[in-house]
């Protein structure tokens, strides 16, 4: 085959790089989403929140992110399904162009551009497969982390013990909106290091194995 035959796959791809690229670069939380999920709670506006009620701004906020990851899935789902049937009128187009003319009439190029456009429009449906569960990662991913509710609660619990908010007078403690949001964002910016982490933490092991 030729030297781009794995031109898409060399030896710098890997799952956990293209996961942690997705985690970091398109699940982040929008400030609309941030807002109207905070705002919910903090209907007095003071910007500070108890440890209940930053759970329940996380929660909301997961929703939202799911809300707007499903909706954009979908639309370039509609988007690729109208850009294969455009694919497959012109190669049908094409093919019968080439076909329906005689040998001295036919350029390279049109035989090319025919060829190709056969090629590609059996091949589309393969490429539209993968560029769809390319765009379900978001929502699969969200959906993972709205649902494990033992995880929510627990890095809640450690942004308060952290914390050196303020303190209400039936002793409730309370972080303020940035706080919550510098810790929330920080998950999806920390995902390539912790996947990262992951793939060298199995790779010692293998090491150690083999030895």
């Amino acid at each position: 085959m030729g030297n781009g035959s794995s031109a898409g796959y060399d030896d710098k791809t890997n799952l956990n790089r293209g996961l942690a690229a997705c985690i970091r670069d398109v699940m982040r939380p929008t400030e609309m989403q941030i807002s109207e999920a905070w705002e919910q709670h903090d209907e007095a506006g003071r910007g500070l929140l108890s440890q209940e009620e930053v759970l329940s701004v996380l929660q909301l906020l997961i929703d939202l992110q799911i809300k707007a990851a499903q909706e954009a899935s979908s639309k370039r789902k509609m988007e690729m399904a109208r850009q294969q049937a455009q694919m497959e009128r012109e190669s049908r187009k094409r093919r019968s162009d080439v076909l329906s003319k005689t040998p001295g009439e036919t350029s390279r190029q049109d035989l090319d551009s025919a060829v190709v456009l056969a090629m590609a429009t059996k091949t589309a449906p393969v490429m539209a497969g993968m560029m769809a569960g390319y765009m379900d990662i978001p929502v699969t991913c969200l959906t993972a982390l709205r649902e494990d509710r033992d995880l929510l609660e627990a890095r809640v619990t450690l942004l308060f013990s952290l914390s050196a908010g303020p303190i209400e007078q039936d002793g409730r403690k309370l972080v303020t909106r940035q706080q919550f949001v510098v810790n929330y964002v920080a998950l999806f910016d920390h995902a390539p290091q912790a996947l990262n982490d992951t793939v060298a933490a199995e790779t010692s092991s293998s090491e150690c194995a083999l030895q």
